[in-house]
């Protein structure tokens, strides 16, 4: 069996959450109207498009999915051509392969803004597993269908695998899939921290200092 790391992509590999909110306040109220877009708000962190659309759609949205995900992959493209792969990823990521850690990637994002952080880094692909939990035929966050599969994929087991996670639907998944669960607080929002991780690192940097002894 493998030792395994599985990294969230937003907030984690990418401080792209910044941004995202930045232009959600600009073009989902218009799209879903003001009011709307309050009710929806808090539960649009880790969410998918899909799981956001959704639940804009239980609170009035009107316009079809299909058109949803149109507006939202412009968006993607200036938000992920703005961000930046974290400072200490790079570094994280090379400390796991010399110790022979298998690494995956689970994101809420849709496989397009994947591929558009993927193509940032300087090397080839270093995962040996990515999976866009949206739309797909897997339950989304908080519910741990994607890190299970990723697990089965690195052929490893919970407790040999750790994941490091931002949200508090993705702190959930991961911790009911048995896996070590760390919550990167580096890039959350002020007053935002999710419950229930094994360990919490304030810093990429951090967290490289710590590896050994998780």
């Amino acid at each position: 069996m493998n030792k395994a790391f599985i990294f969230d992509m937003d907030g984690v590999i990418v401080n792209s959450e910044p941004i995202w909110d930045r232009y959600e306040q600009i073009f989902l109220p218009e799209i879903m109207g003001k009011e709307t877009y309050l009710k929806a708000k808090d539960q649009m962190l880790g969410n998918s498009v899909t799981g956001i659309y959704t639940v804009a759609s239980r609170y009035g949205l009107r316009i079809s999915k299909e058109e949803f995900e149109r507006i939202y992959d412009s968006y993607a493209e200036i938000v992920y051509r703005e961000a930046k792969i974290n400072e200490g990823i790079q570094e994280l990521i090379n400390k796991l392969i010399s110790m022979e850690f298998k690494l995956g990637l689970v994101s809420s994002s849709r496989q397009y803004w994947i591929d558009m952080v993927i193509a940032k880094f300087n090397s080839k692909n270093p995962f040996q597993f990515i999976l866009s939990l949206d739309g797909k035929n897997v339950r989304p966050k908080p519910f741990p269908d994607g890190y299970l599969r990723a697990i089965e994929a690195l052929d490893s087991q919970p407790r040999l695998t750790v994941i490091v996670e931002d949200s508090q639907r993705g702190i959930k998944a991961a911790k009911a899939s048995g896996a070590i669960t760390i919550c990167l607080q580096e890039f959350l929002p002020k007053d935002y921290l999710p419950k229930g991780a094994d360990r919490y690192v304030k810093t990429v940097k951090g967290l490289i200092n710590q590896i050994d002894t998780i």
